[in-house]
């Protein structure tokens, strides 16, 4: 059996990782001024993340160092760890896939006898949820971790991601709407929305005119991709009652699929903002963007 271990973009409560035997390695979000681990263990934490941006924080985040990686890897290979699958935020978004590539073949030069395979979940937050899912039922099989590994990174590019966002700021200020954009955006109740496409990266790829219509257009999205889903799962920031509403349209049309939903964290909150609803399935066929 390999160990499975994440960084924290998979916004899974710390507590919940350390009851499955998952180690993790923080990435740190800077806000105010002030700069924190991403070790969120209560709802609070997030709720009190989001009310700072509602105020109008606007926070930032910073990749994992290699040097990190490399003391953390020696730390689990120091702790027995011979065979190690370490999932990462989203290559497209951060250097962190690379450093963490980086540390482990560090690591792996001193010990001849580690393997460290590093995926990179191609997305963060709740999508990586469902890949640290997916790879925890590899590990409990007793994969390889090489073996689990290549199914990790044949499955990542079949799970699909439709972000609507709620606030057109912080799309501004990352670039991926203009000044004029948002303004006019915001005035006419434009929700854009966004995808994970193939190298991982975030793209408007939409515009609706409204929330329930950006929803209809998720579910017509399904419809055409993924007929066959029976498995959902949801990330929001800091919007529960969102969350509901679309769990409720998708068992009306599916009564049978498993809906879940939970936090989105610093890490894409950070270019989101407040509000945000994303909604994550698989499909047979890899993503089109």
């Amino acid at each position: 059996m390999f160990t499975l271990s994440t960084d924290t973009s998979c916004d899974v409560m710390r507590d919940e990782l350390d009851k499955l035997g998952i180690p993790w390695v923080p990435l740190t979000f800077t806000i105010n001024g002030e700069t924190f681990p991403d070790d969120f263990t209560r709802d609070e934490q997030y709720k009190d993340f989001y009310a700072k941006v509602r105020a109008g924080a606007m926070p930032t985040t910073s990749q994992i160092t290699a040097f990190t990686h490399e003391e953390y890897f020696e730390k689990l290979v120091a702790g027995g760890a011979k065979d190690i699958v370490h999932l990462t935020l989203s290559g497209g978004l951060s250097a962190t896939y690379q450093s963490a590539c980086l540390g482990a073949k560090a690591v792996a030069e001193r010990h001849p006898d580690v393997t460290i395979n590093i995926v990179d979940t191609l997305c963060a937050t709740q999508v990586h949820h469902m890949v640290l899912d997916d790879a925890l039922e590899l590990r409990n099989k007793g994969l390889g971790g090489s073996e689990a590994a290549k199914l990790l990174n044949e499955e990542t590019k079949k799970i699909h991601v439709w972000i609507i966002v709620d606030d057109l700021k912080h799309l501004r200020r990352g670039g991926r709407v203009s000044g004029v954009a948002a303004a006019i955006g915001t005035l006419l109740n434009i929700k854009p929305m966004i995808v994970f496409d193939k190298e991982g990266k975030l793209k408007v790829m939409h515009k609706a005119k409204g929330f329930k219509k950006a929803l209809d257009y998720v579910l017509e999205y399904m419809d055409e991709w993924a007929p066959n889903a029976d498995t959902v799962y949801m990330a929001h920031a800091d919007a529960a009652e969102k969350a509901e509403e679309m769990k409720a349209l998708i068992k009306s049309k599916r009564p049978d699929c498993d809906v879940r939903y939970g936090w989105c964290g610093p890490v894409i909150g950070a270019h989101t903002g407040a509000g945000m609803l994303g909604i994550i399935f698989k499909s047979e066929k890899e993503r089109p963007q």
